[in-house]
């Protein structure tokens, strides 16, 4: 992320980020040799940042993923729906972005329902260490969109933020998309530089991993806060995440993440940050918890904040927010170039920055 490389100037310096998602700021932060605090309370995106910080052993991998493929055929599976898997909140409002389907189940096939519940039991089955099943539990993960009705035909990718099938949709069999998903993981850890991970800050190493409410933690005068909160209703990250964690907590993953972490794995909607009108938080809400992350984070030495916003009014709200609870600031404007057509020629940033 070219933005963030220019913001880690101290050779000293201990970058957190309490808004992890997958990581691209703390991984920056590490590429240039600095220490990293990653947070975020969203299960899916810490399994994101975990298999790249933390990798796996390659060879073991390998191993655990091909017993998982051979032996999927010995789990029968009878219960194709998830259970609990509604796109509905406690009150009844649907999801924002719900769109076609009332459950994650009605967005795959059934076949394709029951190949995955053997996968994943497969997964639970095989022994291996937490850096290798969480590798796995991705792989897996990384299987679920093109297995469902949200795969177009002819594109790859999720191409519509929002819990979206389009007309003409071409679902891959299951097994096949695992084991793709499998060998582009597996052609991931050969790559990557295994990090040496603390899921506390009361061990020594190079990244620590957090999961948890931003605003729950204290926050050390001598860090450097680097994020780019969540803001904006287009992406909402806990919702589309759900797409996940319905399959992962049917599984041994929160035991597996709970023993590491010392703590119960939760998928807690309600300490988001973020604009969701179906949840009523409205963006008077969202400036109020603003307020108290940016109270919690004034003590620390540097800080710097990154939007990508295009409301001058809310902009204008975020200013008057970070001068009341940071003083005084800098602020200045980032485009960075992408394919996406449009008057800037690119996604333009806001960065703000309370210096030492």
């Amino acid at each position: 992320m070219g933005v963030v490389e220019n913001l880690i100037v101290d050779v000293d310096e201990v970058v957190v980020d309490p808004f992890g998602g997958s990581g691209v700021i703390i991984g920056v932060a590490l590429e240039r040799g600095r220490r990293g605090v990653y947070i975020d309370l969203n299960p899916y995106a810490w399994l994101i940042a975990h298999v790249q910080f933390a990798g796996a052993p390659v060879d073991e991998f390998r191993s655990a993923s091909e017993l998982v493929l051979r032996k999927w055929l010995d789990f029968e599976v009878r219960e194709v729906e998830l259970p609990d898997d509604w796109l509905y909140y406690r009150s009844g409002r649907p999801f924002y972005k719900r769109r076609n389907f009332n459950r994650v189940s009605e967005f795959f096939p059934s076949d394709n329902l029951r190949k995955l519940r053997a996968l994943l039991e497969a997964i639970d089955y095989v022994r291996a260490s937490p850096d290798t099943k969480l590798a796995l539990y991705l792989a897996f993960d990384n299987a679920l969109f093109p297995s469902s009705y949200m795969k177009r035909r002819g594109a790859g990718s999720w191409g519509v933020p929002s819990y979206w099938a389009p007309r003409l949709s071409e679902p891959q069999d299951a097994y096949v998309a695992f084991r793709n998903a499998v060998q582009r993981v597996s052609n991931y850890l050969r790559r990557v530089r295994r990090r040496s991970v603390c899921y506390s800050l009361d061990c020594d190493g190079e990244v620590y991993l957090l999961m948890g409410n931003a605003l729950e933690y204290d926050y050390d005068a001598g860090w450097t806060l680097i994020t780019d909160p969540p803001f904006v209703d287009e992406i909402q990250y806990m919702e589309l995440s759900y797409f996940y964690w319905v399959w992962l907590r049917v599984s041994d993953f929160p035991k597996i993440v709970g023993e590491l972490l010392g703590r119960r794995v939760d998928f807690d909607f309600g300490a988001e940050l973020i604009i969701n009108p179906n949840r009523g938080v409205g963006f008077e809400d969202y400036l109020a918890r603003l307020g108290l992350f940016l109270e919690k984070t004034s003590v620390m030495r540097r800080r710097v904040l990154i939007f990508h916003e295009e409301s001058g009014n809310r902009l204008d709200a975020i200013r008057r927010h970070l001068h009341e609870y940071w003083g005084p600031y800098r602020e200045w404007r980032v485009v960075i170039p992408t394919r996406r057509v449009g008057p800037m020629g690119g996604v333009e940033y806001y960065i703000f920055e309370a210096p030492p």
